[in-house]
């Protein structure tokens, strides 16, 4: 019986226990029985910036010139002269390269001597035309005195009009003619080959004594070499399918060398292709992208490879804060009153309560009277290090940007600390944007706000060991 009363008595204080440590102040929500007190957490904070964010599509490319032209024969011929060489730089006229022609010349010759003779036969066929009506006439007469027959009458008639036939028919073997020796006059013309446009030499495929052949529908036929024209140059970009929504033409855009990767060449979107590419063996979706080079950089050369940038969205003046300062939380993990004001965003929005249970919702922390705040933000665009905050963030606030550990294990209400001299750091922040907005307020000046962030101690950008 003592054993049982002494079970009862353990059993009521474990109870009291539990029910003490589930009671919370109203002031904090801490529990009212604490046994031991929370570790404060070590973050890092930073002070939002205002300044110009710029957000980038980026893309690889190779590089090409804007006009290229490939040089193929029109004829089969044999090579005989080529007065340039790789690299050379030729002018609109200049001689390419000489095709042997003794046969051309041969059928030329050939051809006007075929011209002539039947000529010669025309005259004759007209003299033939001539001689068969002077009988025809003749018979005539003599049939209105009954001189001739019917019989030799009709065969007059059949003379005269087989001296017709005749003489249209070298008429028209004459045209033949003459269209074969214009063809080959002009086959003749093509053994001289000329550069249609200014440029250089960038690609030498043939050589002296080569045949070259005309293409056919199998067979692409002889690239003898290719021209570029050096002073305009572009980019074939490949960029992905979720990017190119945002890519539009005009958009300014920014290309890097493999050769240079720190020196920006600037450049502009000319095109954007309406249909998709797929690689062979892979599933990468990308659209062809043209870029145009603003820039006369005498270091890009065709068939270079190439990083692009395009800017897509610019915003000169946003409150920004670093992206590692935003953070995913699950809908369980966020205080009801931060939920409510998400789910009221998305009142337009016909999800199910299983999609909204697996929501993630952007949030950032700040820190207010030593402890963690959670804030439900609007991002707006981002780049690599930074992102724009719409809403939810003020430039008075201070928020927390890491350790990612940190991050990681922050709450709503959760005790955080910096350390004594990154504390005076961010005072001292404080006090150089308090300064400035007090100057910016007596002296208007042209918004943009990207000289906001040239004073690094401004941008309150801190660093902290964590003490987690």
């Amino acid at each position: 019986m003592r054993k049982i009363i002494s079970i009862v008595i353990l059993l009521a204080v474990v109870g009291g226990v539990f029910a003490l440590g589930s009671l919370r102040r109203g002031a904090d929500q801490k529990p009212v029985l604490s046994v031991a007190d929370e570790v404060a957490l070590t973050v890092n904070a930073i002070l939002p910036a205002r300044q110009e964010i710029i957000r980038l599509v980026q893309a690889p490319g190779e590089t090409e010139a804007t006009l290229e032209v490939e040089i193929s024969s029109e004829i089969v011929a044999k090579i005989e002269e080529m007065p340039v060489v790789e690299g050379s730089k030729v002018q609109r006229g200049d001689l390419l390269c000489r095709l042997d022609d003794d046969n051309l010349v041969a059928e030329v010759e050939s051809g006007e001597a075929r011209v002539r003779r039947l000529e010669a036969a025309v005259v004759d066929a007209e003299a033939d035309v001539e001689r068969a009506e002077r009988d025809y006439r003749r018979q005539v007469r003599l049939s209105e005195v009954d001189a001739t027959s019917d019989k030799e009458r009709l065969d007059y008639i059949t003379a005269l009009k087989k001296a017709n036939a005749v003489l249209d028919m070298r008429k028209q073997e004459i045209v033949e003619a003459q269209a074969y020796l214009r063809r080959v006059k002009e086959d003749l013309k093509r053994t001289v080959i000329e550069s249609p446009i200014d440029g250089v030499i960038s690609k030498l495929d043939a050589k002296i004594g080569e045949v070259v052949v005309t293409g056919t529908m199998n067979n692409p036929g002889t690239v003898i070499m290719t021209i570029s024209d050096m002073s305009s140059m572009q980019v074939r970009a490949r960029v992905d399918e979720v990017d190119i929504p945002l890519v539009k033409s005009g958009q300014k855009a920014r290309i890097y060398l493999q050769s240079d990767q720190q020196s920006a060449i600037p450049a502009k979107v000319i095109r954007v292709a309406s249909k998709s590419t797929k690689e062979l063996g892979r599933d990468v979706v990308t659209f062809e992208t043209l870029l145009e080079v603003m820039d006369g950089d005498r270091r890009i050369l065709p068939g270079m490879t190439a990083n692009v940038e395009i800017e897509v969205a610019q915003q000169s003046d946003a409150i920004t804060i670093p992206v590692e300062a935003v953070v995913h939380r699950m809908r369980k993990e966020l205080p009801e009153a931060v939920v409510n004001e998400f789910d009221k965003r998305q009142e337009n929005l016909d999800l199910s309560e299983r999609a909204k249970a697996a929501q993630y919702i952007k949030v950032a922390y700040v820190i207010e009277d030593e402890v963690a705040r959670v804030r439900l933000i609007q991002p707006g665009i981002a780049d690599t290090r930074l992102v724009q905050i719409e809403d939810g963030i003020g430039m008075n606030d201070t928020v927390i940007a890491g350790p990612y550990r940190s991050l990681d294990q922050l709450k709503d209400g959760r005790k955080v600390t910096m350390p004594d001299d990154e504390k005076a750091k961010l005072a001292e922040a404080r006090k150089k944007q308090e300064q400035k907005t007090d100057d910016n307020s007596q002296e208007p000046k042209v918004a943009g706000g990207a000289g906001d962030s040239a004073d690094p101690a401004a941008s309150g950008q801190l660093s902290a060991a964590s003490g987690s």
